[in-house]
């Protein structure tokens, strides 16, 4: 199933919208952890912001593409 949305007549897959999306909520829950200072209980702060970000684009993407 290829899902196309269309944006200002511009046709572009569904992926990029949902990519978008996952890096808007990504911010902000990066700033949300860094408040409650999560950061400082984990080994490698970029590689869990890395697989949170993959975890949550995934969920999104399943969502759509079942």
């Amino acid at each position: 199933m290829n899902l196309i949305v269309s944006f200002l007549g511009v046709q572009i897959p569904a992926l990029i919208v949902i990519f978008l999306f996952a890096g808007l909520i990504q911010v902000l829950l990066n700033k949300i952890l860094a408040d409650l200072r999560v950061y400082e209980f984990v080994w490698h702060p970029g590689l869990f912001r890395t697989a949170l970000f993959v975890c949550i684009f995934t969920s999104f993407s399943l969502l759509i593409y079942k």
